[in-house]
């Protein structure tokens, strides 16, 4: 059984036990190790156009590497995929099988002769952000002694780990994001959410809640349902711009009173382009960046509704009203728009057609000031 037990560390080498096969045509060493021990043998062979044109690995991300350090450090049950190596000298290592028959042995990593090179003697194809502060030689990040697995490629080629590398990284699914915001969800419990990701909360409540008109429409992972279209991650990322700005939204400071108004800014859209509710796959105003711009719309009208003293979904229907009649078709006046930024464009222009309490339009009021300072 491996633990930390089975693992010696003196000061010259570092003594695991694997188990050796041969793995779609590439001859192996699997075990466990502590991951600071890992750390210490192995070094990223980073690419640089310049400087080292024949690296193999992606420039660090310093955000990923902490958070994987910190989910290693944090967790008493963890588990990430195994970290995987390549022999590039083999004179860094001895393998001494004690069963040949079923590959079973210890490998010996000469560990004071890899500090003393130069040169990389084993290099990470996939686990670089995992292994980066687990040495414990940056400030901050005390070492860590966590056993994780491993595979070493015994016999590889430059040309081979350069594939490898890529065949990782390419086959990968990626999982779901509003996949990932659901089991967030589930594991931490609303009120731990509503807390640490005030948008993922009221996502949930708009998703989850009998008078709100998203229920039955937001996607959260798992099995594909047609009548859900809206992704979670989408709709939280909506959220959080009608959230990234000051207004009297973000001044209540009850996070389920601002959901309750939030869910009656959602019905008062559906009550003004009632058409995009009834055919979404024909309308822009519940997708990609026409969602998002009427989440950054939101804010302003939320905003207005508030300053009058209102919050019903009446009320912002009038302002929505107030305004031009636009078309959310997919060949309307939103075409073309995509991303934050055209998000950005789309409620600016309606917005621009607002009137405002007294009257008149954001629009009109810019003519006005044109035609008296011309």
């Amino acid at each position: 059984m491996a633990s930390a037990k089975n693992i010696k560390v003196s000061r010259s080498k570092i003594t695991v036990p694997v188990v050796v096969a041969t793995v779609m045509g590439l001859r192996v060493a699997r075990g466990y190790a502590r991951i600071c021990d890992l750390a210490d043998m192995s070094r990223p062979d980073i690419y640089d156009a310049v400087k080292n044109p024949t690296g193999t690995q992606r420039d660090l991300s310093p955000k990923h590497a902490r958070d994987a350090y910190e989910y290693v450090k944090e967790e008493d049950v963890g588990f990430f995929p195994e970290v995987f190596l390549a022999l590039r000298d083999p004179s860094a290592v001895s393998l001494k099988l004690t069963n040949t028959a079923n590959g079973f042995g210890a490998l010996e990593v000469h560990i004071s002769a890899i500090r003393n090179s130069p040169d990389i003697k084993i290099s990470r194809v996939d686990g670089n952000h995992r292994l980066q502060f687990a040495d414990g030689k940056s400030d901050g990040f005390p070492r860590l002694e966590k056993v994780v697995s491993f595979c070493l490629a015994l016999e590889i080629s430059k040309e081979q780990e350069i594939k490898l590398f890529r065949d990782i990284n390419n086959n990968q699914r990626r999982m779901n994001t509003s996949h990932l915001d659901n089991i967030d969800l589930r594991l931490a419990g609303a009120q731990v959410i509503a807390r640490r990701d005030p948008a993922l909360y009221i996502a949930r409540k708009l998703r989850d809640d009998n008078d709100s008109v998203l229920r039955g429409k937001v996607y959260d992972g798992g099995r594909t349902d047609v009548t859900k279209f809206i992704p979670l991650r989408t709709l939280k990322t909506g959220l959080e711009y009608m959230l990234s700005r000051p207004t009297r939204l973000t001044s209540l400071d009850d996070v389920d009173i601002q959901a309750a108004v939030i869910k009656n800014y959602f019905a008062a859209l559906k009550a003004w382009e009632p058409e995009a509710w009834a055919s979404p796959k024909d309308y822009l105003m519940l997708r990609g960046a026409g969602l998002w711009g009427v989440c950054f719309l939101g804010a302003n009208v939320i905003d207005r509704a508030l300053g009058r003293g209102k919050y019903k979904t009446s009320d912002m229907t009038a302002i929505l009203r107030s305004g031009s009649d636009w078309d959310w078709s997919k060949g309307g006046d939103f075409q073309g728009y995509s991303g934050r930024g055209g998000a950005l464009k789309i409620s600016d222009l309606v917005t621009g057609e607002l009137e405002d309490s007294s009257g008149g339009s954001l629009k009109s009021l810019i003519q006005k000031i044109a035609s008296e300072i011309t």
